[in-house]
């Protein structure tokens, strides 16, 4: 590698010689070059085209097209700006001398020098002219989770969009799903933002009040007829315990957790919103089995759980001592739930399943009051369990629940049935000033106030006319998009704007009346904002940003992507798979509660775990439910996102574990580096042949690399997912590799590797400790994810300096991940356009 960290200073604090008017001042500019030990080249395009010609072209031209990219081909058009964002990788590619690469001729320091300087020059003095042909007005969409939660702060509605036959599914780029150039806006997207804003208003305003119901149902009352079959042959027992009901793995969806008619006749759509569900119940765990995990969920026609909503409760109470276990969930009405035990020891067999659901000895005490070989066994001759059970008591719904905040965003929205147009104006005004949050202007309203007039005249009621004027309010793009501009182009953003893209940013939803105020007052580009962002930092709606940035910044979608062979894995089940994305999501949470520095992305003694994940990583169980905080050891081979079940499960395939597609994501989440996609036509990985020696998926893929047009690439990323080669599909530990087919016994794992730049390491402990030596290029990768978040867009060129500053600002902090998500929120960046 080149050392040319000599004059890199330099290359920030001249003036490029190409536009300057200043002869005297260029020569002094090369005669301070030539003082470093560097060749006077010129000020013209020479050592830019003489380097590319000399030591990229016959890799990157006519004759090959490494990595897609032909540098012939780039425009020189620095002011249009098309290909700045190749033409400054290609810059820190050289600055860094990973280019050329090592085994080709490389360039002196001078040509070197002379390049840097001179392309760094023509970036910069395009930049100007980049910026100003941006448009005068972006408009950035909100994502669905986004437009769910601002309609909940507007209106205090909960509304699902997630839900079949609702808003369409956002576009992702990279994981991300809230980046403007991809969420675009299609007739169906309109025709749905229609019905959804109706829903809204419909729940917000409804046609007669709805007041919260409480319904409990016993054990008994879930048994056919009333279970007076099941009490009876209890009582023919002696047995004077209430009747319970056995929930257990792989049961069809028999016992209903709610169904509409408990809440009364008739209920539907109007009566959607939030429920509290209390349910008294214990659970058996069979020696050396899972904990009992019950999930409440939609019904469905096969097994359970089904559908997206439900939730799940770790039921840790003995059979002796049945607990209360509570919690809160947001039903789209009207809806059949079931319950279900999740747990890989499914229970099967028709048989079984059919006398399992009149099962009433439910207690290790009664095995020997069953009388029939035929009838199903749950427990041992010991008294221990045989499988994970729920044993449920009773269950309890109340709701919908709407709490007095909730009625107080909606109170002053609707004007008093005999307004005039003048209040009925200054109303809608107010709302749509935080619809929309931004200062509106009462001609903006006109088109709306025309047709609250035009439904008054037909005979309409104020509140029912209103609604019209509303309905146009919330379908507007105002309140759709995020609207940054004017119709004349300016580089920074007005204190309303810079409102909407903090509250979106840290709170993935509207300000709230504080942040309005604070804009409104002008004091967010003076003192008030370094007030307004810590006060956002500690509001409990800062959890959005925690669940939706980690969810988005790891790519956590594709866990479970490809679902894991049930043969090869058959612990592997949906209560695992739904801890496994959560894992991530608390672990960040907990690095930003505790300000920790983001080496914890890296390695940890630490994780955040639950019950099914201790189970799974072979941990101290925790005690109660939930995730908790568990210590770890290095025996245990966890520490950091990269030994997580979910990271290395969704480079999975479901079969096998996918060493160069965890290279690339290392490399993208991680690195911040996007490798190049593969060229067209590779063949794939085949499987071992039957009557070959056995040989790893390294063994394979090192072979498949022979290929000169895969190598380079290969070399940066292999090393990166090879090192985690220890961990199977599922993330679990092995020091062999289980291969299905060939001669002998399955080979011992090999990860160690090299660097991208040469250093080794022989396995993930000592991988990770390099990557901790690479902290600054890890941090500002993290930093360059958190800023594409905020500003939804993908970052260019031109934001490299408004980076360093960041970065910078962080160090002095030891990038500690709350300290970095503050200096992004006060960064500069936040406040241009």
């Amino acid at each position: 590698m080149f050392m040319i960290g000599k004059y890199v200073a330099l290359l920030f604090a001249f003036l490029a010689c190409a536009s300057s008017a200043d002869a005297a001042a260029d020569e002094a500019f090369f005669e301070s070059v030539a003082s470093m030990g560097f060749a006077n080249t010129g000020c013209g395009a020479e050592p830019f085209e003489a380097l590319l010609e000399k030591h990229c072209v016959h890799c990157h031209g006519p004759e090959k097209e490494k990595g897609d990219l032909r540098i012939d081909k780039l425009s020189r058009d620095f002011k249009a700006g098309v290909d700045s964002h190749h033409w400054a990788e290609a810059l820190e590619k050289v600055n860094s001398g990973e280019m050329p690469p090592k085994e080709e001729p490389q360039p002196t320091q001078d040509e070197i020098a002379a390049f840097v300087i001179s392309l760094d020059s023509r970036l910069k003095d395009g930049r100007a002219a980049r910026m100003a042909a941006r448009p005068a007005v972006a408009h950035y969409r909100l994502s669905r989770t986004e437009y769910q939660n601002t309609v909940y702060d507007l209106l205090g509605v909960r509304y699902d969009p997630t839900k079949p036959g609702e808003l369409n599914e956002d576009t992702l780029w990279h994981g991300f799903e809230r980046i403007g150039s991809e969420l675009s806006l299609s007739p169906s997207h309109v025709d749905r933002y229609y019905r959804a804003a109706e829903i809204v208003l419909d729940r917000a305003f409804p046609a007669a009040s709805v007041e919260p119901l409480k319904v409990r149902k016993t054990a008994a009352e879930l048994y056919p007829s009333g279970g007076k079959d099941q009490q009876a042959a209890l009582d023919q027992f002696g047995i004077k315990r209430p009747l319970r009901r056995v929930i257990y793995p792989g049961s069809a969806p028999a016992p209903i957790a709610l169904s509409p008619g408990w809440l009364g006749a008739g209920i539907g759509p109007i009566h959607s919103g939030l429920y509290k569900v209390r349910i008294k119940a214990s659970g058996i765990r069979p020696p050396g089995g899972q904990p009992a995990h019950l999930r409440i969920g939609a019904m469905g026609e096969a097994e359970m759980p089904l559908g997206e909503g439900g939730i799940g409760i770790d039921i840790t109470a003995p059979e002796d001592s049945p607990e209360v276990y509570e919690s809160e969930l947001s039903l789209e009405m009207p809806k059949t739930l079931g319950f279900s035990v999740v747990a890989s020891d499914e229970v099967k067999g028709l048989h079984f399943r059919r006398l399992f659901g009149s099962t009433i000895f439910t207690h290790s005490s009664e095995t020997s009051l069953l009388t029939s070989p035929a009838f199903p066994q749950l427990f041992d001759g010991k008294g221990n369990g045989l499988y994970s059970l729920v044993l449920l008591d009773w269950v309890e719904w109340e709701g919908p629940l709407v709490s007095e905040a909730e009625k107080s965003r909606r109170t002053e929205v609707l004007p008093p049935d005999d307004a005039t147009p003048e209040v009925v104006a200054e109303h809608l005004q107010r709302f749509a000033e935080r619809a929309w949050r931004r200062p509106v202007k009462k001609g903006e309203l006109e088109r709306y106030l025309r047709f609250y007039r035009t439904e008054r005249e037909a005979g309409e009621k104020t509140a029912d006319a209103y609604r019209v004027a509303l309905l146009g309010v919330l379908t507007s793009r105002h309140f759709i998009y995020i609207v940054e501009g004017d119709k004349v182009a300016r580089e920074r953003l007005t204190d309303s704007e810079l409102a909407s893209r903090l509250s979106y940013f840290l709170w993935s939803s509207m300000p709230d009346d504080a942040l309005f105020t604070t804009a409104k007052g002008g004091m967010l580009k003076r003192d008030g904002l370094k007030e307004e962002v810590d006060r956002m930092l500690a509001d409990g709606k800062a959890n959005r940003f925690l669940d939706d940035f980690a969810r988005q910044w790891l790519q956590l979608h594709r866990v479970g992507m490809f679902p894991p062979d049930k043969k090869l894995y058959p612990n592997y089940e949906a209560w695992l798979e739904t801890s496994m994305k959560a894992e991530p999501v608390e672990f960040f949470r907990e690095l930003f509660a505790k300000n920790l520095s983001v080496d914890g992305f890296i390695d940890s003694d630490w994780t955040m775990a639950n019950a099914r994940l201790c189970d799974f990583y072979g941990l101290p169980e925790p005690k109660t439910g939930g995730f908790q905080r568990v210590s770890l050891k290095p025996e245990d081979h966890r520490g950091g996102l990269l030994t997580m079940g979910a990271v290395l499960g969704l480079t999975s395939d479901g079969t096998r574990h996918r060493p160069v597609h965890r290279g690339v994501w290392l490399s993208e989440v991680v690195l911040g580096k996007t490798p190049p996609p593969p060229p067209a036509n590779v063949p794939a990985v085949e499987p071992n042949p039957p009557q070959n020696p056995k040989a790893t998926l390294r063994e394979k893929i090192e072979a498949h690399r022979s290929d000169a047009n895969c190598a380079a690439c290969h070399a940066k990323i292999d090393p990166l997912g090879l090192a985690w080669d220890n961990y199977d599909a599922i993330g679990q530990w092995r020091t062999r590799e289980k291969v299905a087919a060939g001669v002998g016994e399955d080979p011992l794992i090999e990860p160690s590797g090299l660097m991208p730049d040469g250093r080794a390491f022989k396995d993930a402990t000592e991988f990770k400790r390099l990557l901790l030596e690479d902290r600054d290029k890890v941090a500002r990768a993290f930093i360059e994810h958190l800023c594409t978040y905020a500003l939804r867009r993908v970052l260019t060129v031109d934001d490299q300096d408004d980076l360093q500053l960041i970065e910078e600002e962080a160090r002095k902090n030891q990038y500690r991940v709350k300290d970095i998500v503050r200096a992004v929120a006060l960064s500069d960046l936040m406040r241009k356009r």
